[in-house]
């Protein structure tokens, strides 16, 4: 029977160990009280989980019940920028029919909004309203690598995740606190949490790992150091390497070759493990957070822009994608054959999977029933590791697709893209 592993009270509640707001990979334990699971919640985890809102949505997250994320951006309009709204990707933007946003303008206050909105809001002229050339939205946000890797909700939050991994990775059922009290309170905010968590500098280790810990993945190991110490190595995905204090341990670890199970929790919701090894005594190089963050500042920069920048590939992202195609192709084979809308306003992924879509055509001779959809992925690829898509080659494919819509050839496309993929997908999961 497992009790709270914060106070050992026995009532207790589901807690999700990675929250379901930052993984498409369920982790969840019955072993955390209501009210510890509120404390963490309120006091810092969906603060933390705020500040990321705008990367979530990068990553193709959704919230609870499966709605779009929302965060704050900036919008250029035709040369007019509109401050701190709340959207949820491009679309929410092209088919906003109800705000209006008043802004200042070359010295001049303007509303931006829906044609038909304007002409019904009290005052306005409709001789006045201007047609904005909406083609070429560019939304911008604005925030803090600091804030978002280093504040104390991100690192609190942290250690929540790796305490309750640990419990969970190991059978732990209920509080230790002879063992755990020290984590537990930096949990509970009782003790300062930079004494706990800091992120790893070592270059080592993130040249071993680079291409195991995926863009949007969660990885986990736990070893013993060489002052006798257990602790957590939390790679937050792909980005960063966290080192978490757990408890003190039996023996330090004087062993020169390591070896070490590495537990990841990927986007698409797959969990798998994984080992790796190690020369030299174990000890992996951190530093204080912030100060982490200030002088690796370019680093954490470079991988949020791949993260942004990049879709990453699986059978379950795909069918995700690809439904959410048939929806607006539907739509787009009816009367005005809404092109916009069939692209989803030039929304990165959507022309990611119609790209995929037709690579699948091109190679369907090719393509091996007898493997995974990924092992084909990585063969016709010719890659050894998940399929990435850049955002900088889609500008050029969108303008082929254009060309195939004003000739009346895209519907055709769309829809041998769709039953070809539908097939393959069949298929394996048949298997």
């Amino acid at each position: 029977m497992c009790k709270c592993v914060y106070c050992n009270s026995d009532n207790i509640t589901v807690s999700d160990i990675i929250s379901y707001a930052l993984t498409g990979a369920k982790l969840r334990k019955r072993f955390v009280c209501d009210e510890h699971n509120r404390f963490t919640n309120d006091n810092f985890e969906s603060i933390a989980i705020s500040n990321l809102d705008f990367f979530r949505s990068a990553l193709g997250l959704k919230e609870r019940k499966g709605d779009a994320i929302r965060y704050k951006a900036n919008l250029t309009i035709d040369g007019i920028t509109v401050p701190n709204v709340a959207v949820s990707g491009r679309k929410s933007i092209y088919e906003d029919k109800k705000r209006l946003f008043p802004v200042e303008h070359d010295g001049k206050k303007v509303i931006i909004g829906n044609v038909d909105k304007l002409k019904q809001k009290k005052g306005v002229n409709v001789k006045d309203i201007k047609i904005l050339d909406t083609k070429d939205v560019v939304v911008s946000i604005n925030f803090s690598i600091d804030n978002l890797f280093a504040s104390e909700e991100m690192l609190r939050t942290v250690a929540k995740i790796t305490y309750e991994w640990y419990c969970y990775s190991n059978g732990i059922n209920y509080f230790i606190p002879e063992k755990y009290q020290d984590i537990v309170d930096c949990i509970l905010m009782k003790r300062p949490v930079t004494d706990f968590v800091e992120i790893v500098v070592d270059g080592n280790l993130d040249y071993a790992l680079k291409d195991i810990c995926y863009l949007g993945s969660h990885g986990f190991f736990e070893y013993t150091d060489i002052n006798g110490y257990k602790y957590v190595i939390y790679n937050f995905w792909g980005i960063i390497y966290y080192k978490v204090r757990i408890c003190k341990a039996n023996d330090p670890n004087e062993n020169l070759y390591n070896y070490y199970n590495l537990f990841l929790y990927e986007i698409d919701g797959e969990k798998r493990k994984t080992v790796f090894g190690t020369c030299g005594k174990s000890e992996f190089v951190s530093m204080q957070a912030q100060q982490a963050v200030k002088q690796f500042h370019k680093v954490f920069a470079s991988k949020l822009e791949g993260l942004v920048k990049t879709t990453i590939m699986s059978l379950a992202k795909t069918k995700e994608l690809v439904d959410a195609l048939r929806k607006d192709f539907i739509i787009y084979k009816q009367p005005p054959y809404d092109f916009a809308r069939l692209v989803d306003y030039e929304n990165n992924e959507r022309i990611v999977i119609i790209r995929l879509l037709s690579f699948l055509l091109e190679h369907e001779k090719d393509y091996n029933y007898g493997k995974s959809f990924n092992e084909n992925m990585k063969e016709l690829h010719d890659i050894d590791d998940t399929l990435v898509v850049p955002v900088e080659e889609n500008k050029e494919y969108l303008r082929e697709l254009l060309e195939l819509h004003k000739s009346n050839k895209l519907t055709d496309f769309i829809k041998r893209g769709i039953s070809y993929f539908d097939k393959i997908y069949s298929m394996e999961i048949n298997q």
